[in-house]
């Protein structure tokens, strides 16, 4: 039985705000042709010098992956809001979208209480993808 997880991180961005666009172009690159050798997909947004990551895949891929997040020196303070098994991917689109350069209300106040709530998440992270495209 393969299982398939979901999970939402934040951590606080330690980029200065004129190399944010080409870092998040460099992850998004980087990220496409990883994680779909991996089996991962998910989305990315940087909000109010906070990134946003809502990742799914395999439980083992999710932990190996986090484990080199950590090491990625472009952010810090990463912390697991929520993480839960799901039934199909909300994401299976994309190796990695990125819509930076909106900002969502939602998201905001996701961020700001540090929401244990997936799919409040899920659907924050949607919307952003929706008025990317």
């Amino acid at each position: 039985m393969n299982t398939l997880e979901q999970l939402v991180y934040c951590s606080r961005s330690r980029l200065a705000r004129e190399d944010e666009a080409a870092a998040m172009a460099d992850i998004v690159h980087v990220a496409a042709y990883l994680n779909a050798r991996n089996g991962i997909s998910g989305a990315l947004t940087l909000q109010d010098g906070m990134f946003v990551q809502v990742l799914e895949g395999s439980p083992s891929a999710l932990d190996i992956l986090m484990l080199h997040l950590h090491f990625d020196e472009r952010h810090e303070d990463i912390e697991v809001l929520c993480r839960d098994t799901i039934e199909r991917r909300d994401f299976p689109a994309w190796g990695m979208a990125a819509p930076s350069r909106l900002q969502s209300e939602a998201l905001g106040r996701l961020i700001a209480a540090r929401s244990p709530d997936l799919c409040a998440w899920r659907a924050a992270m949607t919307e952003l993808l929706v008025e990317a495209a």
